[in-house]
């Protein structure tokens, strides 16, 4: 920026003077050709000031991060003691808190809800919490008609491009009905639903931008 504010001056006052009593004898064509040279200058170094920029910004991103998405992933299992088989939904998403670059790590197994969030740059732990999401656990998911995978697939096909890491389900029941419940996270939509476990309908659908209150 310092750079393109002194070229500018130094632009100025070249066409100051060549206006005024030291260049009397340039031509006009004199003249345009000097403001280009100047202005072409002063677009590379535009260019290469924005180059700079965003090569410093991918060195500091690679720096906040060293623990991959499968890394932040097994740490959760392994605190959690559960096996991946055990999962029947997990979600994972990478954000910025107070500068620092965490995982969020949500999963279901059983009938509990277990949330972590994960340092992107070191793998430690840097917060977690369990859920018990029904009473009814396994046993209510086995006098389903409709079985967890095929509500999840129903789900999955209403958001293109979306696949198990983006989906969070679990069996409940509701006013003495049994259903699924769950949520998708994709492309920055967050879309939560119910779906009977009767008959395989969706019951209920929304969605709303993660970035929504």
């Amino acid at each position: 920026m310092k750079t393109k504010i002194i070229i500018m001056a130094v632009l100025m006052s070249i066409m100051a003077v060549m206006t005024g009593c030291g260049e009397k004898d340039k031509t006009s064509s004199d003249v345009s050709s000097d403001t280009t040279q100047l202005s072409e200058s002063l677009a590379d170094t535009s260019v290469t000031e924005q180059s700079e920029s965003t090569t410093t910004l991918q060195s500091t991103n690679a720096a906040n991060t060293s623990i991959s998405e499968d890394d932040a992933k097994k740490i959760a299992l392994k605190d959690a003691n559960v096996s991946e088989s055990d999962i029947t939904g997990i979600r994972i998403n990478q954000k910025i808190d107070d500068g620092i670059s965490l995982y969020e790590v949500d999963f279901y197994a059983g009938n509990k809800e277990y949330e972590y969030e994960i340092s992107a740059q070191d793998g430690s732990i840097r917060s977690k919490d369990t859920d018990i999401d029904n009473d009814f656990g396994s046993a209510a998911q086995n006098n389903a008609k409709v079985s967890l995978n095929d509500a999840k697939k129903t789900a999955l096909s209403k958001v293109k491009g979306a696949t198990e890491k983006d989906i969070r389900i679990h069996s409940e029941y509701d006013d003495g009905r049994q259903i699924y419940e769950g949520s998708i996270v994709y492309k920055d939509m967050e879309y939560d639903f119910e779906i009977d476990s009767e008959t395989g309908n969706i019951l209920s659908w929304e969605s709303e931008s993660v970035y929504d209150d």
